[in-house]
């Protein structure tokens, strides 16, 4: 079992998001500080979010692709640092002019971003700006596993 310790922050979503992905059977423990997880299957504890999502990937085997081309990609967008809202957006408006996802396929980097982004009005930023950007989020939002994943963390 696989219990997820966190609070409704972006960095909490995108760990109940893969899990909701991936199907594997977790706990939510409410915790103010940085979200982790502690897996029973081997005994692990991580504190990173994109440890864990890589982490989680693989032992699923599913959303890090192993094709290099795909694989590198994921990699960038998920290790991508851009907290201003603006600048995030701009970036992820940009890639999603070229490619429908962020590593071409869907994956652990548009579970990443995805949380940010929907933090767009906390910036005083609205996607119609970003067409691209709005299209690639009604897409990812419209998966019941992400839909799942936002909402569970809502309610602690």
């Amino acid at each position: 079992m696989i219990r997820l310790h966190a609070s409704p922050t972006p960095e909490g979503r995108q760990i109940s998001v893969m899990l909701e992905e991936t199907g594997l059977p977790y706990e939510i423990v409410r915790r103010d500080a940085a979200a982790s997880i502690e897996d029973d299957e081997p005994p692990l504890h991580l504190a990173e979010p994109g440890a864990i999502l890589i982490y989680l990937a693989e032992r699923s085997g599913r959303l890090f692709p192993v094709e290099r081309r795909y694989r590198y990609l994921a990699l960038q967008w998920l290790l991508f640092q851009e907290k201003d809202g603006e600048r995030l957006c701009a970036a992820l408006d940009a890639r999603l002019r070229e490619a429908a996802f962020l590593a071409e396929v869907y994956s652990i980097a548009d579970i990443a971003a995805y949380p940010w982004v929907m933090r767009h009005a906390d910036y005083g930023l609205s996607l119609d700006a970003y067409p691209a950007l709005k299209g690639w989020a009604g897409t990812i939002g419209a998966r019941p596993a992400v839909q799942r994943g936002m909402a569970v963390l809502k309610t602690l």
